[in-house]
């Protein structure tokens, strides 16, 4: 009887358990039959939503679609106005002629056009007395000398010029100073810039002025001062960007977009402590002001040909939302809840780690077609496949299980392979012994067999790095030949660098008798990322190469090994960027703490190059540049190229389409591919077919 009274003491139990089954199963059929969205089967809860930190998968997708970068990339993969409405450069030249008269004769010349060179556009031209002062289109190096080179010499003023810095309020010093200098009279001319520096022009004794200026500011050492002697020089030059913005931008609260905005996220962002460290990125501005509502104007000490690039990596926030903002508890408030200004808005997160979204219908580019968009999880299998039956899920995000079933039931879904996103490397650190040698680190190389190492999952597809650069861009053309499995002939190298074979051990052994080994550190919370380091250390064993696995926090490894550099290797992924400037991550001068060159290359071949590539026009001689530093990085092989990954996303067979507005391509539908830039720059345009014929049904004019 002990059976039945189990029974009946545990039916009101059972009854509990299985109408909340049955709740749950109810509730999903009801979800699945909604037809107001474009659905999204998701796997994992979507993560928060902030371009301040890298991300991948659905919550990268998310965080695209409600921020807006200031510039984008048009289908051939070129920077593009977004944001911004557009830019220019100009040099600003303020020439000290001889006399008055000379300045007049001077001026004459360049309205005429007699002094300016080939190509040189005047914008515009002001004489005050002895003093001209003009803005020429552009802002390439050697404008200015190019331009004096045509003047006539007598008519140019005979001066020294003197550039005083300090660390603020250099006007207030240089008056202080003049008040008790004995030498002042040779100060013929003064030009204050900003708040820290001044240009002296001097003339007469120098010597004796220069004695005094320096004894004066050595007496006032917490003023900082920096005294250079450019020279013999009678003009000074200033090269300016500026940036207008689009004026029709709001963000998703209402509030117009404006200059506060950048500014304010430019300052924000480039702090030593910032989240996204991008004062390396701006190396090149003096200064940036606010000049209008919609105008920046920033002041460049150089005249980079990839200075937009630095402006395309850079978020932009709500000022109005975030300024205020002291703790990092209220920030991740912001980034759990987005404001942003792109196609969609966030409209909240659902009990089980999805999200909606709403079309942003005062979008400045144009409103998306697909007004409701859901990410959602779903329960099981049997209630996706109950969405997906019933034309009320359009896109999913597979497990294994799902994959099995597709393959299984063909013609109801299709796989889309997204381009590769995110490369896979191993840095060596080429300072440890043995690893500062080029022949050792190209036989780790050829010891790698990377079909043992790239596995394909249900999300994900691995492949073998083809370059430094993202696949297609305009200014590179070739892939970089990395070196080939070789097993036979990594152990010729490594015999021939000393190092041999411990039959009892299996280790190698220089001469000294230290054995060929190193640390590899892993971030311990990337399964793949633990499973492709014991792969690697596997195969480096079968060369005799002794490899010990050190799992570690990202934090830790991020501050203990990468920052600092103590580290032997370490496995790190990065999102391939789109950029042509790589100085930041393979010059000679990134090779300190916290710098972004934290292999330790150091090679005068490869820094020449960066240089050529940050500064060269002509798109032929950029790819010349790209292929030789690709050239070069595979021959020094700083790191071990592991591999690329791309994201699989699966959609219901013939359920969506492209619609991407006029101005970012064309108006009528295409098929669902991503071209040169991948799925990433046509997805706020995905569009089910259902949509579509809804449309027609309201609006025969509708096409």
């Amino acid at each position: 009887m002990f059976w039945l009274r189990a029974i009946l003491f545990s039916s009101p139990l059972l009854l509990v358990f299985g109408g909340s089954w049955l709740f749950d199963r109810v509730s999903e059929l009801q979800l699945s039959s909604e037809t107001d969205a474009l659905v999204y089967a998701i796997q994992e809860p979507v993560g928060m939503l902030n371009p301040l930190v890298p991300s991948s998968g659905i919550t990268g997708e998310v965080t695209d679609l409600i921020f807006e970068p200031l510039l984008a990339r048009d289908e051939k993969l070129n920077l593009v106005p977004n944001l911004i409405e557009n830019w220019s450069f100009q040099t600003l030249m303020t020439i000290r002629c001889s006399s008055e008269e000379a300045a007049g004769e001077s001026e004459a010349m360049l309205r005429s056009g007699e002094y300016l060179k080939e190509g040189m556009e005047l914008l515009a031209l002001d004489r005050s007395e002895s003093v001209l002062t003009l803005a020429l289109q552009g802002i390439e190096g050697g404008l200015d000398t190019r331009l004096l080179s045509g003047f006539a010499a007598e008519n140019l003023g005979d001066y020294l010029l003197v550039k005083l810095t300090l660390k603020h309020s250099v006007r207030d010093s240089v008056e202080s100073f003049l008040k008790g200098a004995v030498e002042k009279t040779q100060i013929r001319m003064i030009d204050y810039v900003g708040d820290r520096e001044a240009n002296l022009f001097v003339k007469g004794e120098t010597d004796l002025f220069l004695r005094e200026l320096k004894l004066y500011y050595e007496s006032n050492r917490s003023l900082e001062a920096e005294i250079e002697v450019v020279g013999e020089q009678c003009h000074t030059t200033t090269r300016e960007m500026l940036m207008d913005l689009r004026t029709d931008v709001k963000w998703h609260d209402g509030r117009s977009f404006t200059a506060e905005d950048v500014l304010f996220s430019y300052s924000q962002l480039t702090q030593p402590d910032s989240p996204l460290p991008l004062a390396a990125s701006f190396w090149f501005v003096e200064r940036i002001e606010m000049v209008g509502p919609y105008r920046i104007r920033i002041e460049c000490k150089d005249a980079l040909a990839t200075m937009l690039e630095s402006w395309e990596k850079l978020p932009v926030f709500p000022a109005h939302l975030l300024q205020s903002v002291g703790n990092e508890k209220a920030r991740d408030a912001f980034f759990a809840n987005p404001v942003g200004t792109g196609p969609y808005r966030f409209a909240g997160r659902r009990g089980d780690g999805g999200v909606e979204l709403l079309a942003n219908e005062e979008h400045f580019r144009a409103v998306p077609l697909e007004k409701h968009v859901r990410y959602r999880r779903f329960g099981s299998l049997e209630s996706t496949l109950i969405a997906l039956r019933s034309s009320s899920l359009d896109a999913i995000i597979p497990d294994d299980r799902f994959t099995d079933w597709s393959e299984r039931n063909p013609g109801m879904v299709e796989a889309i392979r997204c381009l590769p996103r995110f490369q896979h490397f191993v840095a060596w650190n080429l300072d440890r012994d043995f690893l500062d040698r080029k022949a050792v680190r190209g036989a780790l190389a050829r010891a790698i067999d990377l079909k043992q190492v790239l596995r394909d999952s249900a999300t994900v597809f691995e492949e073998p790095v083809k370059g430094l650069f993202f696949p297609g861009v305009p200014y590179c053309d070739e892939p970089m030949l990395l070196p080939l499995y070789d097993p036979r002939g990594a152990e010729r190298i490594l015999e021939g660098e000393g190092f041999h074979l411990n039959e009892k051990t299996g280790v190698r052994s220089g001469a000294d008798g230290k054995e060929l080994s190193f640390t590899l550190s892993v971030n311990q919370a990337n399964a793949e990322h633990r499973r492709m380091a014991e792969s690697l250390a596997e195969q480096w064993s079968g060369i005799g190469v002794k490899v010990d696995l050190e799992f570690e926090s990202w934090s830790d490894l991020v501050g203990n090994r990468l920052l600092t550099r103590e580290f032997d290797a370490v496995l790190l992924s990065w999102e391939i960027p789109l950029e042509r400037d790589r100085h930041a991550v393979w010059h000679s001068s990134g090779v300190v703490a916290g710098g972004g060159n934290f292999s330790g290359l150091r090679n005068q071949t490869v820094d020449q190059l960066l240089e050529k590539i940050r500064y060269e026009t002509d798109e032929s001689v950029v790819k010349s540049h790209t292929a030789k530093l690709q050239k070069e990085i595979a021959d020094l092989q700083p790191c071990f190229f592991v591999c690329e990954t791309g994201r699989i996303l699966t959609v219901r067979t013939g359920g969506m389409t492209v619609r991407r507005p006029s101005d970012v391509g064309q108006g009528a539908p295409e098929p669902l591919t991503g071209g040169k830039a991948g799925l990433e720059q046509v997805r706020p345009w995905w569009v089910r077919e259902d949509t579509l014929t809804s449309l027609k049904s309201k609006d025969p004019e509708f096409k």
